[in-house]
């Protein structure tokens, strides 16, 4: 008898932890960057799946993005007048980004190493402790708080859109606010991130039928070592 309660014990804890790791809901995140220009982004999410869409000051270009955070496929979705859909491998774009530096002053790792400050502050019911660290160009202030929402995994993908700037870090909570200067121009850029968790339909992550659909995650595989990928990247992805 004292087995098989601790049995379901184990059983009630192990679904307990699950939860916790999962996260449904709606994340929007504020960037302003160095020009004073906002640019909004909101994001759905419902366990891996994450669809992102720019409300204001976004890329034209698209509609909206459907990622799957376990498979790392990114699905771009085009504006409407175009009708279609590309497939990458999400860190193979981000990387090739990178590499090849593609779009300036986006990096996967912008080269910042934080250091934990005795300030700390609540917004939104979540405790958040403050971090600052700089490089030999910027400066920055990252404010770190739990959650289960996936923050950390999107900013790549985010600053890639031009929807969050070099503040990053290897933190095993979430970042839900940053502020970076510019030890040159002496500007700022500013990220705010808020959380709200509620009901997410699966729809909102289902690609359009009528959209045509290329898989360039292929391509790129298939054309690694070609000398024009870089041109197709750069014609047909835009970033």
């Amino acid at each position: 008898m004292t087995k098989c309660f601790s049995f379901l014990l184990l059983i009630l804890f192990s679904f307990s932890l699950l939860a916790q790791t999962s996260f449904e809901g709606t994340l929007n995140v504020f960037y302003t960057n160095e020009k004073s220009t906002t640019v909004l982004c909101e994001i759905k999410i419902k366990g891996n799946d994450a669809y992102v869409k720019q409300n204001e000051n976004g890329n034209p270009k698209y509609d909206r993005f459907v990622i799957n955070l376990q498979s790392r496929e990114l699905f771009t979705i085009s504006a409407r007048d175009k009708k279609v859909i590309i497939k990458y491998h999400l860190d193979s774009l981000l990387s090739y980004y990178d590499r090849n530096t593609l779009k300036e002053g986006f990096a996967l790792n912008p080269g910042f190493s934080f250091k934990i400050s005795d300030k700390a502050k609540a917004d939104g019911g979540i405790s958040m402790a403050k971090y600052t660290g700089e490089t030999d160009l910027r400066k920055a202030t990252v404010w770190v708080g739990e959650s289960t929402a996936p923050v950390n995994a999107l900013i790549p993908f985010l600053r890639l859109l031009g929807n969050w700037n070099e503040a990053d870090g290897s933190f095993k909570n979430q970042i839900l606010e940053t502020e970076v200067n510019n030890k040159v121009n002496k500007k700022e850029s500013k990220v705010k991130v808020s959380i709200t968790k509620e009901p997410v339909a699966k729809e909102m992550f289902v690609l359009p039928k009528t959209y045509l659909l290329k898989d360039f995650s292929k391509l790129m595989n298939e054309e690694r070592n070609s000398k024009n990928l870089k041109t197709i990247i750069q014609t047909f992805a835009e970033f």
